[in-house]
């Protein structure tokens, strides 16, 4: 069958394109004769730079680098200076040849033969733009690239502005000019910003691989040439298999461009990613000045490290050694097989680095200990060993907290449901949801005094019930907890995932009356002159009751006590102490949140690939340990904190602790303890088990109507 045609096709017509060619085609033209304008503006105003407002080269000749930023401590003292080596600027001739024909291959290949301005380049980004409708692609040189990174302030701010690139072009002609060829590529090599606030090959080779630019190997070399395109996307201590991805990129087109034989291109692409210990690692604080470094690029830009700034922190010096001391022993102990058998791999002396995706493959921790009253962090040691894995565990971490998250369960049960610690909670098997319990087997039921001091898992879900998991949830969220909650009778058990910090800063509103704190790390930071730039804004947000944060601080105290935490008071430490033990299922997690009247602090031990630690793991024996031999040594030569005094707003009454009534005259001594309540909870009726004659009942009742009068 025969085709049909257009008359005007067949007249000699040319048939119209379709729509989307026809766009394309119009906006070739437009970005074209933009181009071309810019090109045309840049080269006729190389004699008037200022109608473009360009900054000046001559100025470089000179050039200096800024001055590092500090980070101190709450005593004063120096924690890190954020960019000790600052900018290293080397010789052209002690970078080798490899790195230097690399940078060459993969980032303007005719750098060599152009004026700073590569026209072939440009035609390959105009047809590149063309096809994708847009400003897509650019065609930066080397030079160009010079110009943009060393005056990033005084160029138009709009990165994508035609204005912008007329600058870089003019700018890149003027170096030209000026500098030869050496000289520039010298330069460009010790200006580039290469990630983690690294300015300069030689900087990024001693921060990644602790040696010199001038002893890169091939593959080595390659890495830091692959950082160029996005530092932070293909930083190895952050994304090391991307950044694996593209050094093997790079080692391609290093061999296709013939600065690499093919054979070895091929070998040092099969060599593994070998990181030298960051820095920070040799500071008494590596995980808290890692944060800040990244809180501060956060809020001052990626030049924070570089810029001068003088940061201040809470962090004590003498809590952050001893929480590090503490956490590392105990993790040698359990490894040598003092709480159990030990069937995990053993963290040998002088790990090496190790830069995998999902982890550490040796048992790890974390401590983090804050002020209860404002958050501020006193301490953060988020691992064993920064040197060889540099994630956080205090802060990157999603950990199940298991028992741990209790308190947050009783609590919302006293706000909501009336809840006391009096209250007898029966442990016989619910229908809708019946975990497992050892605590105290055959008995039927348990004050939830008890039963949070015995760590009670089917007192915990009856509790729960009493309010149901999404008003758990709020309470969660209330305190600070920000990991999703589902709405499901396990978080009464700590199924739901937490960050440890969020966790320990919960547990400070038991301490402080019932306000929830922020965690943070720095409290302000000034410029070179002492201008304050930023300060820790200082809110509290109603979180509890006063009354229901006493009384669950109070039941936790019985936890330390003579609890399930009572490892505390057998490692010898003495002062007045709350708490609460976690552990999970197949004890993959094992914890310790206590807290004295001044200080928060919590222990978290586990594997980041979670797996049985041991088969007798528990957060008593295991977590609980770190916690008071921290504080024994916090506690050595500070000044000693009382305990918690009741708010005003709780009903303090003798009870027996025997029925939980109100006791009487012929109760024992030793049965008869202080108990609070929220106003309108207390008991009213006197103990069934030590009754006593009408006469004395009736003087009780007589003083304590007059004592509610007066």
């Amino acid at each position: 069958m025969r085709k049909r045609t257009d008359r005007k096709t067949r007249a000699g017509s040319r048939p119209r394109a379709p729509a989307k060619r026809r766009v394309r085609l119009r906006a070739g033209l437009v970005l074209t004769a933009a181009l071309v304008a810019t090109l045309a503006a840049a080269i006729g105003l190389f004699a008037a730079p200022r109608a473009l407002d360009c900054p000046s080269v001559e100025g470089l000749r000179t050039y200096r680098a800024p001055e590092a930023s500090r980070v101190f401590a709450s005593d004063g003292s120096v924690l890190s200076d954020l960019s000790p080596q600052r900018r290293v600027v080397v010789d052209e001739r002690d970078i080798p040849p490899a790195l230097k024909n690399g940078f060459v291959a993969v980032e303007d290949r005719r750098f060599w033969e152009h004026g700073g301005i590569d026209i072939r380049g440009i035609g390959r980004a105009i047809l590149h733009d063309i096809a994708a409708g847009g400003l897509k692609e650019g065609f930066s040189t080397i030079t160009m690239q010079l110009s943009r990174s060393l005056f990033p302030e005084e160029l138009p701010s709009s990165q994508k502005s035609l204005r912008r690139k007329a600058c870089e072009i003019y700018l890149a002609g003027k170096i030209e000019r000026e500098f030869t060829k050496r000289q520039i590529l010298a330069l460009y090599l010790n200006q580039i910003y290469l990630g983690s606030g690294l300015y300069g090959v030689e900087m990024a080779s001693e921060y990644y691989f602790g040696k010199p630019v001038s002893r890169l190997t091939p593959a080595e070399a390659a890495l830091i040439i692959g950082l160029n395109k996005n530092p932070e996307g293909y930083n190895p201590r952050k994304n090391p298999l991307r950044a694996i991805e593209r050094r093997n990129t790079v080692l391609a087109i290093m061999a296709r461009e013939k600065v690499l034989p093919a054979a070895e291109a091929r070998r040092a692409m099969r060599e593994p990613l070998r990181l030298a210990a960051p820095p920070e690692a040799a500071g008494p604080a590596p995980y808290f000045v890692a944060e800040v470094r990244r809180e501060l690029r956060e809020r001052f830009g990626p030049d924070a490290d570089v810029s001068g700034l003088r940061v201040y922190t809470a962090l004590d010096p003498r809590i952050q050694q001893a929480a590090h001391k503490a956490l590392v022993a105990q993790i040698e102990a359990i490894e040598a097989g003092k709480y159990g058998k030990y069937r995990n791999p053993v963290m040998p002396k002088g790990a090496a680095a190790d830069p995998s995706a999902d982890g550490s493959p040796y048992l790890q921790g974390m401590v983090v200990a804050l002020d209860p009253e404002t958050g501020a962090v006193r301490a953060l040691v988020g691992g064993r060993d920064f040197s060889h894995s540099s994630y956080d565990r205090a802060l990157q971490a999603r950990r199940q907290p298991g028992s741990a998250f209790k308190p947050i369960v009783y609590a919302t049960a006293i706000e909501q449901a009336g809840l006391t610690p009096t209250t007898e909670i029966p442990l016989e098997p619910d229908a809708a949801y019946n975990p497992d319990d050892e605590v105290a087997p055959g008995t039927v039921a348990l004050t939830a005094r008890q039963a949070l001091t015995k760590s009670s898992n089917a007192a915990a879900v009856r509790v729960g019930a009493m309010v149901g998991p999404r008003a758990v949830a709020r309470t969660a969220r209330a305190l600070g907890i920000s990991t999703p909650i589902p709405p499901y009778p396990s978080i009464y058990l700590g199924a739901a995932e937490v960050v440890p910090i969020e966790l320990v800063a919960a547990y400070a509103a038991f301490g402080n009356g019932g306000f929830r704190v922020r965690p943070h790390l720095i409290t302000r930071v000034e410029d070179k002159a002492g201008k304050v730039l930023w300060q820790a804004p200082v809110a509290r947000e109603r979180a509890l009751d006063e009354g229901t944060a006493f009384i669950t601080l109070s039941m936790m105290e019985d936890v330390v006590d003579h609890g399930t935490g009572a490892t505390v008071r057998s490692r010898g430490f003495w002062l007045p102490a709350a708490g609460k033990t976690g552990t999970t299922n197949d004890a993959k997690d094992v914890w310790f949140i206590g807290m004295t009247k001044d200080l928060v602090a919590g222990v978290w031990l586990g594997f980041d690939r979670p797996r049985t630690i041991t088969a007798t793991a528990f957060g008593g024996p295991l977590a609980a340990p770190v916690w008071a031999e921290m504080m024994k040594e916090v506690y050595r030569d500070r000044p000693a904190p009382g305990g918690w005094a009741p708010p005003a707003s709780v009903v303090s009454v003798a009870i027996d602790a025997q029925s939980g009534r109100l006791a009487t005259a012929n109760c024992p001594p030793d049965s008869v303890r202080i108990e609070y309540y929220l106003p309108g909870t207390e008991p009213h009726d006197y103990c069934p088990i030590h009754p006593e004659g009408g006469a004395g009942r009736f003087v009780e009742r007589l003083w304590r109507g007059l004592r509610h009068v007066f």
